[in-house]
């Protein structure tokens, strides 16, 4: 059954709050829709460069002083629709001028597309897996007993040989996998279930050229490491300690077989 699919919806799929047959719905939208995938970068790029923003490193403490002068000060009466129009008036200033920021590329580069894309792409794993983590009869598209299939399938997506990390010394049983999409690339993820915890997923999909070491960041409540090598990404999310995500990615084989990486336009994350 088809969904009706608005700019409301879209928003939702950016700040992972869809089910995941809305998810998939949207998915096979972006891969046929170049429309659809503007609108999708757009929010995200919105979504980054709000939280950049509001972040708490912007603000510094008001100093004692400061404080104490204006708790002293009575402070002015004002109407209630008078608060709510300054409120509405300060929103609309703020959302004008970031509108502006996208459209004239006022940001520097490195703070505004290329360093956010990877953030963006590291915060809608995190959100694809909150959702899916929740699951349990389906929590695998493809179960673990295809294990072969799923490395044939996967790994004829990505133009590589793909294996399933060995990850029981881990205390972690692979469950199988699923093929997800972010704008319009195909994202592989493996999945593991555990005895105390939820489930923990390995994504790999199309990467720069040039290697990057582990990188861990903390979205959605989840701790999420990213490391790039032979023009692939590698991500590992789930609700894991900063060793425990170094532990995992430490398995992986990044060697990618007989072949050449091809080159992809528009790899989803450089910078």
């Amino acid at each position: 059954m088809s969904v009706f699919i608005d700019d409301a919806m879209l928003a939702a799929y950016v700040d992972g709050e869809l089910d995941p047959a809305q998810l998939r719905e949207i998915d096979r939208l972006l891969i046929a829709d170049p429309q659809a995938r503007y609108k999708v970068r757009r929010m995200r790029e919105t979504t980054a460069l709000l939280r950049a923003a509001c972040a708490e490193s912007h603000f510094q403490e008001v100093p004692d002083r400061l404080m104490q002068l204006v708790e002293k000060r009575p402070a002015p009466a004002r109407t209630p629709w008078l608060h709510r129009m300054m409120a509405a008036s300060v929103l609309l200033i703020c959302l004008a001028g970031i509108d502006y920021t996208l459209d004239h590329h006022a940001w520097p580069v490195e703070t505004a597309a290329a360093m956010n894309e990877r953030t963006a792409m590291m915060d809608e794993i995190a959100a694809y897996h909150l959702v899916y983590a929740r699951q349990t009869e389906h929590l695998a598209e493809v179960p673990a007993e295809r294990r072969e299939h799923i490395e044939a399938w996967l790994g004829s997506l990505l133009n590589r040989s793909l294996k399933v990390p060995d990850l029981s010394s881990q205390g972690l049983k692979f469950e199988g996998a699923r093929l997800l999409a972010i704008d319009a690339y195909p994202v592989a993820q493996l999945l593991w279930s555990r005895e105390h915890g939820d489930p923990v997923a390995l994504c790999v999909t199309f990467g720069p050229t040039e290697s990057k070491p582990l990188n861990i960041e903390h979205h959605r409540g989840l701790n999420v490491g990213v490391w790039d090598e032979n023009g692939y990404t590698y991500v590992v999310v789930g609700a894991l300690t900063e060793d425990g995500v170094r532990r995992i990615a430490a398995k992986v084989d990044t060697s990618v077989g007989v072949g050449e990486v091809p080159q992809q336009e528009g790899v989803l994350h450089e910078g």
